[in-house]
């Protein structure tokens, strides 16, 4: 048995008892009356045998649920179970799954709600889709098919509630749904999302709302920090082209061991100096350098990356800036 399916039944069982799944399936009418398909059998059937269901048919899938659990159903029957009520159904058992199984909820929610009122978490996921719906759900174009679909995702840490569910064509890029991501920003909220979402006028907006973001930062960003001896004009006045210097993120690393982090408390973001956040630089190990040259590689070869000098140099360092100061976690430490 494939190791993470081992995983994923096992996880199930502790989670979940036999009665409980029947009881989420009532409640989402899933289960209405008696039948031989039980909600166990229907989310045990579309879990483990998910890989290649949507290539067979009707009548293979049925063979395969008899051959699998001993239940006997028509290919009209087990299509007719597929509807609203289904879908409900899995959803809330993916959900509580995915709560009951999040060891951050479970030690570290208290400490979290000290900060943050919400911890909200952006991320996307692609997959091709048949030529056919190139017209609808436009690909990345090249060697992969001429369809793909994304799925944009936001989701809330602390309740493990899901605040947006959108469906896109896969070649739109995850920094065009940042307007959808910018309604939903309150204060004291904590935002997290990779580097595909990173701009700076989205992190600034977080800033200005009052609420706090972890972001990674591109490598063509320029940051400064305040010059403590700038130029002065005869009248007294700072001379603008000295009030800032320009931080070389490589050179900042250099005297850093494997693995050694370094902070900057204050430091300024984008060309125009606007965004005021906190740096964190780590130089990482080789091993960890090596992995990230190799998927550097790969993405270079999809034309998804540049093999440009400073580019390159930033494959062994983690960058991250942030907007939470080290007053505010006091209070954890």
């Amino acid at each position: 048995m494939h190791k993470r399916l081992k995983k994923l039944i096992e996880m199930i069982s502790e989670i979940f008892e036999e009665n409980h799944i029947e009881k989420v399936g009532k409640i989402t009418k899933f289960v209405q009356r008696k039948s031989s398909l039980s909600a166990k059998e229907f989310l045990a059937f579309n879990i483990f045998s998910s890989h290649d269901m949507c290539d067979k048919s009707l009548a293979k899938l049925c063979s395969r649920m008899e051959a699998q659990s001993g239940i006997l159903i028509s290919p009209q029957a087990l299509n007719q179970r597929y509807n609203a009520k289904a879908v409900e159904f899995m959803r809330q058992i993916f959900v509580e799954l995915l709560c009951k199984q999040n060891k951050l909820l479970e030690n570290e929610k208290n400490n979290l709600k000290i900060l943050f009122n919400r911890v909200i978490l952006n991320d996307a996921t692609s997959f091709i889709l048949p030529k056919e719906f190139k017209e609808e759900f436009k690909g990345s174009g090249g060697s992969a098919s001429g369809a793909a679909v994304k799925i944009q995702l936001q989701y809330e840490l602390l309740t493990g509630q899901f605040m947006c569910c959108d469906i896109e064509k896969g070649s739109r890029n995850d920094a065009d749904y940042l307007g959808t991501m910018s309604k939903y920003i309150k204060p004291k909220d904590l935002k997290l999302a990779d580097l595909g979402y990173y701009k700076v006028s989205y992190l600034k907006e977080i800033d200005d709302k009052k609420a706090f973001f972890i972001s990674k930062i591109k490598s063509d960003t320029r940051i400064y920090k305040k010059n403590p001896n700038p130029e002065r004009h005869k009248n007294g006045n700072i001379k603008k082209s000295t009030q800032y210097i320009k931080i070389d993120i490589s050179e900042l690393i250099t005297p850093l061991r494997e693995g050694e982090s370094i902070e900057l408390k204050d430091i300024y973001i984008g060309s125009k100096k606007h965004l005021k956040a906190r740096l964190i630089v780590t130089k990482l190990t080789s091993e960890n350098k090596k992995k990230r040259e190799i998927k550097h590689k790969r993405d270079v070869q999809k034309k998804r990356g540049t093999n440009s000098k400073r580019s390159v140099a930033w494959l062994g360092i983690n960058t991250y800036i942030t907007n939470i100061s080290m007053e505010m976690l006091s209070p954890l430490c």
